[in-house]
């Protein structure tokens, strides 16, 4: 039976990055000018969480000095609880040139010789996972190396091991590993989870539902697919499906962490699979709205889009 704590907070393993995106229209050949964020999608997980009034927290490694203060800063801004370590590193960089169609959007990531390149399952501290309801860790952060892949599966075994639900987002990032190794790199993690998401893109990569399933005979498997809508195939046979909401807006980045971070919150409280669903499609929708990584929104937001009505009109 998959765990289902309600009480206590979600914790997001993963790296945070210095962001830089380019204006809108701005190529990354061409650039001038660039805006700095904080990233990470294990942390826009945690700070979904967080937003829609559940607590969360989120654990990695960030190097001392400068950079180091600005990513602290910068989580502890959104609510989020900080329970990084400090490492000899640097801070991984993203540079993203956010797309305009029919033009793709493209990314090109400065992620050698960081601060959470240098964790190994030695750092491992089972104080990160007090109180805490869940585990939330993504393909991307198995995909940066030996040591954090390593810290992953043990933090997920400490977590199996006292009945806390364990969350895996495939998450496959091409530019950071390729096709043919993601069997062995995110295999071990999802046949551990209790929830395993993934895009219908990236599903393949492990044999599909049906891959996935062979892997791990009990977790709910979680199928994202854009404006198709979404989907849970439960460990008994059955399959539930959720149309997207219709949204608009510059909010494409960051909007499969909302979805996820939604469905964990709606789970924890003890929704069925159809209402988690519908809850975590109308976090993603708002998401669309909102420009950058993160979520800023509230339960009440989520709630008005679930009942619907007069939507568009001002708040006066």
């Amino acid at each position: 039976m998959i765990p289902r704590p309600t009480d206590g907070s979600v914790l997001g393993f993963g790296e945070a990055l210095l962001k830089f995106t380019l204006p809108p229209t701005h190529r990354l050949e061409d650039m001038t000018s660039l805006n700095a964020d904080c990233a990470g999608a294990e942390l826009n997980v945690a700070t979904a969480v967080r937003a829609l009034g559940r607590p969360a927290a989120w654990v990695g490694a960030l190097p001392p000095g400068p950079l180091g203060d600005w990513a602290r800063t910068w989580i502890a801004s959104l609510g989020v609880t900080d329970d990084s370590l400090s490492l000899p590193g640097r801070l991984g960089t993203l540079y993203l040139e956010d797309h305009h169609a029919p033009r793709p959007s493209r990314a090109a990531y400065d992620r050698s010789g960081t601060a959470f390149q240098a964790l190994s399952a030695a750092h491992l501290d089972p104080r990160w996972l007090e109180g805490r309801a869940a585990l939330h860790v993504s393909g991307i952060s198995l995909a940066l190396g030996d040591g954090p892949r390593d810290l992953a599966l043990a933090l997920i075994d400490h977590a199996r091991a006292q009945g806390t639900l364990v969350s895996f987002d495939v998450n496959h990032r091409r530019l950071l590993l390729a096709d043919a190794a993601a069997p062995a790199t995110y295999g071990p993690a999802a046949a551990r989870a209790d929830v395993i998401f993934t895009a219908a893109r990236d599903a393949p990569l492990l044999g599909g539902v049906a891959g996935l399933r062979d892997l791990n005979p009990h977790a709910l498997i979680v199928v994202t697919r854009g404006a198709q809508g979404s989907e849970a195939h439960l460990n008994g046979g059955e399959v539930v499906t959720q149309p997207a909401f219709q949204a608009t807006g510059p909010g494409r980045v960051g909007r499969g962490d909302t979805f996820a971070g939604g469905f964990l919150h709606a789970w924890l409280k003890g929704a069925a699979p159809a209402d988690a669903l519908r809850y975590a499609s109308a976090c993603a929708a708002l998401k669309t709205t909102l420009p950058g990584d993160r979520f800023r929104a509230s339960e009440a937001d989520v709630q008005a889009v679930l009942v619907g009505g007069e939507q568009g009109e001002p708040r006066r």
